[in-house]
């Protein structure tokens, strides 16, 4: 398949994937189900993704593209930047579904786990530098516990956005980023 040919299908197919998943869940993923939606033919998304797991994730990765944080600067900036980010992907109904369907998946699926303990390392990601980088400053107290105040920081939202099914509005993510700073040191 020429490379625009496979960028037209590979578009399609990552377009249905996020129809689908948001229409129907998890269950509703599958290649006959993708080649009704995105006119790619059956063979054609077999050849490309080998399972399903491996194509959701893919559209997971591509979805969890992030704003970069400047990690040189105001880490108290850097926060409330990440927080803003954190807060408009969890708005967007297409990436929480895609998250909800990652989450459900990780409990069964061996690829959709690893995807999920990549896009969730607490080691390597984005908050955790965010914190380590408050704590430097003196914004936030050297001997808290890094992986607690990324939960901190993480979890008011999740909870928002899942569970009440809530938008986060700009004044929450102020009010957040206050609070936390002020919790921190």
């Amino acid at each position: 398949m020429t490379d625009a040919r496979y960028e037209r299908s590979r578009a399609a197919v990552h377009e249905a994937v996020c129809s689908v998943l948001v229409a129907e869940g998890l269950s509703g993923l599958t290649a006959d189900r993708l080649a009704e939606e995105s006119g790619v033919s059956r063979s054609t998304i077999y050849r490309n993704w080998p399972d399903m797991a491996a194509l959701a994730c893919e559209v997971f990765d591509e979805l969890m593209h992030r704003e970069p944080v400047d990690l040189e600067g105001d880490p108290s900036k850097a926060m409330l930047d990440y927080l803003s980010d954190y807060a408009r992907r969890l708005n967007d109904p297409v990436y929480t579904a895609v998250l909800v369907a990652l989450i459900d998946g990780s409990t069964r699926d061996d690829a959709f786990a690893d995807v999920h303990r990549r896009a969730f390392s607490q080691n390597r990601s984005r908050a955790a530098a965010i914190v380590r980088r408050l704590q430097q400053a003196g914004l936030a107290e050297a001997d808290r516990d890094v992986h607690q105040c990324v939960e901190d920081m993480v979890a008011p939202f999740l909870f928002r956005a899942l569970v009440l099914q809530q938008r986060i509005t700009v004044g929450q993510i102020r009010d957040l980023h206050g609070d936390l700073l002020q919790r921190w040191s």
